[in-house]
């Protein structure tokens, strides 16, 4: 389902400046902050804006170039990567805002906003809020599976849509909620499609400033989060972070150069299993793994205590050496090891 590497580089929107700050009037977060998520954080201003200082956020972004312009900041970590190929523990997050891509998975049955909205409710802690950004053609082509899914898993849900003339221009409307234990919900097809209608009718209230904030953002986790990585590499962002790629370009096979991942520590004895289960070259689950043989010659001289001739002597021998790639780099900023 991972996305293709043209979208990446489609017409970037950002969250308006303007949305940001109503956005943001609907928020109340505790004063020792709480972990937050964006995964779709482009260089990463919108979440920056929306949440005060003193809280512990993380995103990701698919762009690359703008992944790392957003790891310049005030973020604990930032993944570069297709959110649907990242690893990320459940239920840590007190704030997540989503902003996803508007287009169709491949194939044409989801679209990118169901996916960004079916995997951010795994990590929305309890009683967490959710703010979640869409263009009101996600409910022309998804409408009740999308609300059900929002009305299952969250309570005190609220959709306005854009003022203007933001809203004429971008057609997006804001959705918030509080994470709930999933339970059913049941209704007839008349009442769903009359809730989908309202939407796309722009029959629902406009995003406006509040002066008292209606969501409380639960204090979670601060700046803890177990795991949170993704299982993609891409050139540009290792020629950034390390000299990994330059050095991996020279070993075989190619195909696995351009995606690069250490997800887990590997040690001698780890890596002997692996070597011994036939992963010598290639890409393993996580891991790049190159291998090769080094032959030498040892020659030796002896004398013949008989006949006083010297007796020549060529022994061949061979060893074993491992490059791996590993979460950490070194103190040279290289992610490769040598083990023989």
């Amino acid at each position: 389902m991972a996305r293709l590497a043209s979208q990446a580089n489609l017409q970037y929107i950002p969250t308006q400046d303007r949305i940001r700050r109503i956005i943001k009037s609907y928020l109340e977060f505790p004063l020792k902050g709480t972990t937050c998520l964006d995964p779709c954080c482009g260089p990463g201003d919108a979440l920056l804006e929306i949440c005060p200082e003193g809280n512990f956020l993380f995103g990701m972004e698919l762009h690359t170039g703008r992944a790392l312009e957003a790891k310049k900041k005030a973020f604990v970590q930032v993944l570069a990567g297709p959110f649907e190929n990242s690893i990320i523990s459940n239920r840590v997050f007190g704030f997540a805002f989503v902003n996803p891509p508007y287009d169709w998975v491949a194939g044409g049955g989801h679209r990118y906003e169901e996916v960004f909205l079916g995997r951010v409710i795994q990590y929305i802690a309890p009683k967490g809020v959710l703010c979640y950004i869409v263009p009101t053609s996600l409910f022309e082509h998804r409408g009740e599976q999308v609300l059900k899914v929002l009305l299952e898993n969250f309570s005190n849900v609220r959709i306005c849509k854009y003022p203007e003339p933001e809203y004429q221009e971008f057609r997006q409307v804001v959705i918030f909620g509080v994470k709930k234990p999933m339970e059913r919900v049941t209704a007839s097809s008349e009442w769903w499609e009359d809730q989908v209608a309202r939407i796309t009718t722009a029959e629902i209230p406009e995003l406006e400033t509040i002066q008292t904030p209606i969501y409380s953002i639960p204090y979670v986790n601060p700046g803890f989060v177990r795991t949170f990585r993704v299982n993609y590499y891409d050139a540009v962002l290792a020629e950034n972070e390390s000299k990994t790629l330059s050095f991996l370009e020279k070993l075989k096979p190619k195909n696995a150069v351009k995606k690069l991942t250490a997800p887990y520590y590997m040690d001698k004895a780890l890596l002997a299993l692996l070597a011994v289960g036939g992963y010598i070259d290639g890409k393993m689950p996580g891991h790049f793994l190159s291998g090769r043989y080094e032959n030498h010659e040892i020659s030796k001289t002896d004398i013949d205590m008989d006949t006083g001739e010297e007796i020549h002597t060529t022994r061949k021998t061979s060893s074993s050496v491992f490059y791996i790639l590993t979460r950490e780099p070194d103190e040279n900023g290289s992610r490769i090891r040598e083990i023989r």
